[in-house]
């Protein structure tokens, strides 16, 4: 390891990196551009409210989030999302819709809801619906999720349905994010099944019938004072050690 590693960025990849190779007893260095730490995560308080001004949440089943936070002695701050009541809703038009219910990420597994919602068009809903019968095609390069996306269900799709929800995560532009990274699993369910909706019923259909002790987790978690919370004691943890 280099005495004195620089890292690129003072995003949570960059904090994070500097803060593991901290612990290691590395003297790092980071460079930002920017007049504040944390990238894309952004974390306001107004009026006794916190608001996320980038993502929102993480994922329940990818631990690393989880274990940087048990790190930073942040555990107690730790809280799941109400699935059973959450509703998310995306502006077109001017107003508010709802996401219909039934998504996986951006993979459908209800047929009304996908019927009835106003947020794509029939042409959409069709090719959706005929996503169904497509076979496996293995793809010998990686994609950007919105190419992945746009492959099996088309453009709106990742306008109104993949991206509102993977900003609230990963806070990019699907263009510029990698899907083997941000979505490994479904790129392993469309090598096997061809189609993502029929591979999410059939994992589905198995975790019911061999169910899985994190069945229970909840599917995002997020902390109670934003995730702004995580930049700010990884930084301060470290000052002196990093040279920012």
């Amino acid at each position: 390891m280099p005495d004195n590693p620089i890292v690129i960025g003072g995003g949570i990849s960059g904090l994070s990196a500097a803060y593991y190779l901290a612990k290691g007893g590395a003297k790092c260095t980071i460079l930002e551009s920017r007049p504040r730490m944390g990238g894309v995560i952004r974390t306001e308080r107004v009026d006794g409210c916190t608001l996320e001004a980038g993502p929102d949440s993480f994922l329940s089943v990818k631990p690393a989030a989880l274990d940087l936070i048990r790190d930073l002695g942040l555990s107690n701050q730790v809280i799941g999302s109400n699935d059973h009541l959450r509703i998310t809703f995306v502006r077109k038009g001017g107003r508010l819709v709802p996401l219909p219910d039934g998504l996986m990420m951006m993979v459908p597994t209800k047929i009304k809801p996908l019927l009835t919602t106003p947020l794509v068009s029939w042409w959409t809903k069709l090719r959706m619906g005929m996503e169904l019968l497509r076979f496996p095609r293995r793809k010998a390069e990686d994609q950007s999720v919105a190419d992945f996306i746009i492959d099996h269900y088309g453009r709106e799709a990742v306008d109104y349905l993949a991206e509102p929800l993977l900003s609230g995560i990963y806070g990019g532009d699907p263009s510029a994010l990698s899907v083997t990274s941000v979505l490994p699993r479904f790129v392993e369910l469309a090598n096997q099944y061809g189609s993502l909706t029929r591979g999410v019923l059939a994992e589905r259909a198995k975790a019911a019938s061999h169910p899985a002790t994190d069945a229970a987790l909840p599917l995002f978690r997020t902390l109670k004072g934003g995730l702004g919370q995580i930049d700010r004691k990884s930084t301060r943890l470290n000052s002196s050690h990093l040279g920012i």
